[in-house]
């Protein structure tokens, strides 16, 4: 089946029933969309304590300041992208951060910005999913290089991504990929060109990871 037309969702056009199994007669890779109601950008100093204080009091979790690391807290996450730039995930929630965080952080030299109506968010899991993703880009995905609480920036099939690992209570790792929404068609019709052999599925959609 093809899904719906939406214009949310990054699967619309992708044949679903295209998912078959591998040479090992299973499915080594897992893909799903992510639902989430809110990408922002957020620009500040991460030195001015009133800065980091008024973020706090808006989203409940400290901004992360080492970098490429990310902080999680009951569905929203938070990514370092640099020295003074961060992007926040908020997954099915029914406030949106955008007016509370520029009230907050009113007076201070920042920049709040909504992102979403470009970004579109991708899991991929399995036990092949680590090899498929590699074999386009050329980060370090394994478990002791790119660990729970890591997220990297880099290209992926030509594609400028967000990759983030998430680790589920059953040790199975899944990876979110974030990318430009005009970009996310070809990048998912990559990855199932190249999760071919292994075989792959699609899955419904789910917040992936754990918080």
């Amino acid at each position: 089946m093809t899904i719906s037309g939406s214009k949310h969702s990054q699967f619309a056009g992708i044949d679903l029933g295209a998912s078959f199994k591998g040479i090992a007669g299973d499915y080594g890779v897992w893909f799903n969309e992510i639902s989430v109601t809110e990408f922002v950008n957020l620009r500040g100093d991460s030195a001015h304590s009133g800065f980091l204080t008024g973020v706090q009091r808006v989203t409940g979790v400290e901004l992360p300041v080492l970098p490429n690391t990310v902080v999680r807290s009951g569905g929203l996450s938070c990514h370092w992208l640099g020295p003074d730039e961060w992007l926040m995930t908020v997954k099915k929630s029914e406030v949106s951060i955008v007016q509370d965080l520029e009230d907050s952080l009113s007076g201070l030299h920042v920049a709040v910005t909504d992102l979403t109506g470009g970004q579109s968010l991708l899991g991929i899991g399995g036990r092949q999913s680590r090899d498929v993703l590699a074999a386009a880009c050329t980060l370090d995905l394994h478990a002791d290089a790119f660990a729970q609480g890591s997220c990297a920036q880099t290209i992926l099939a030509h594609s400028n991504v967000l990759i983030t690992p998430t680790f589920q209570s059953s040790g199975d790792c899944v990876f979110e990929v974030l990318v430009r929404r005009s970009y996310a068609d070809h990048l998912i019709r990559w990855l199932m060109d190249a999760a071919h052999e292994d075989g792959f599925e699609f899955r419904l959609d789910d917040n992936s990871g754990v918080d």
